[in-house]
């Protein structure tokens, strides 16, 4: 089910398809009657829609103000408390929604730092707990690495704080933007390859010689990955010692990833290491624990261990270490201080 449903006229459909797809990038359900699938009763679906929905926004119009149908489902949005109502026109409205504000939109300004826009997504926010999604949408291409920082510290829990670290790590290094970028595809393709993996293990879950085959080659996968991991420590070394960095002091930041960072950022990929891991293997380990886990949840819960736990375990092995290299400087600096 969708959290927000879009009340509009058929005459206004392209507008609304602009508003869902800048809605779909803040991360949010929508849902308009586009969604119904063919055969199904169409009054039962939008009420079961509506009733699910958190937030109604309702797109007024000359059109729209006319249709018995967005009428309905705007004043069922203001039973709920839940309507958020803006003109994509100068219209006049319908008596019983006067009371409730509606400013026009301009063409062009859903997804802008418009201010009518970010209203709108600040009622959005409020409805649905995510009180950071205003400041997301002002900030979104203009803000600064500070900016990210600082919002990433109020909302780490919002789902959108992935977007926002990845933003923060590609400002701080735009040298490793492709690098960066050739990650993710891989990452994406392999993810892809191992679900269509797991959906074929699921249907022939009597082949365990194919299962076994197809572990060999995740473990394998995962030694490469090592091995580069290894290569990307040393390069990492001869960058620190041709940069002339003191014997002994650990770099800020993390080595062996291919990436250095600042402490604060070091924390944020840990964390999202961590919260990653335990989704991922979760739920092919709760199967696991009651008893009916399938040959796709092992292949799961082996992959999420070695290619997410592994690495949250390194970053927070390596950060854990930094920091107790730094507290031993700083007592070794009191010392030398008191001895001079």
């Amino acid at each position: 089910m969708a959290d927000i449903f879009i009340s509009y006229s058929r005459s206004d459909r392209d507008r609304c398809i602009a508003i869902r797809d800048a809605l779909a990038a803040l991360k949010l359900g929508v849902w308009y009657d586009a969604g119904i699938g063919a055969g199904a009763s169409f009054d039962r679906e939008i009420e079961r829609e509506i009733e699910a929905a958190k937030a109604l926004l309702v797109l007024w119009s000359a059109a729209s103000a006319e249709s018995d149908w967005v009428r309905n489902e705007a004043r069922t949005g203001k039973e709920r408390s839940g309507l958020i109502a803006v003109q994509l026109e100068p219209c006049q409205l319908p008596l019983e929604f006067r009371s409730v504000q509606a400013e026009l939109l301009p063409a062009g300004a859903e997804g802008t730092d418009n201010p009518v826009w970010l209203g709108i997504v600040a009622r959005i926010g409020d409805l649905l707990g995510r009180p950071g999604l205003a400041e997301y949408a002002r900030l979104n291409g203009r803000g600064s690495i500070d900016d990210w920082k600082k919002w990433l510290a109020r909302y780490p829990a919002d789902p959108l704080a992935g977007d926002v670290i990845d933003t923060i790590v590609e400002r701080a290094m735009p040298d490793m933007r492709q690098q960066l970028a050739g990650e993710r595809a891989k990452r994406a393709a392999l993810e892809a390859e191992l679900s269509e993996h797991l959906d074929a293990a699921k249907a022939q879950s009597g082949e365990v010689a194919t299962g076994a085959r197809e572990l060999v080659r995740l473990r394998r996968e995962c030694d490469e990955a090592r091995a580069g991991q290894q290569h990307a420590e040393a390069e990492l070394e001869r960058y620190r010692n041709a940069s002339g960095a003191k014997a002994g002091r650990a770099s800020s930041g993390l080595a062996g990833f291919g990436i250095v960072l600042e402490d604060k950022l070091a924390l944020y990929v840990g964390i999202l290491l961590w919260v990653v891991a335990i989704w991922f293997c979760w739920p092919p380990l709760s199967k696991l624990m009651d008893g009916y886990a399938g040959l796709g949840d092992v292949f799961s819960l082996v992959f999420g261990i070695l290619a997410l736990f592994v690495p949250a375990i390194v970053v927070t092995t390596k950060l854990l270490r930094r920091r107790a290299a730094a507290a031993r400087e700083a007592a070794q600096d009191v010392a030398d201080g008191a001895a001079d």
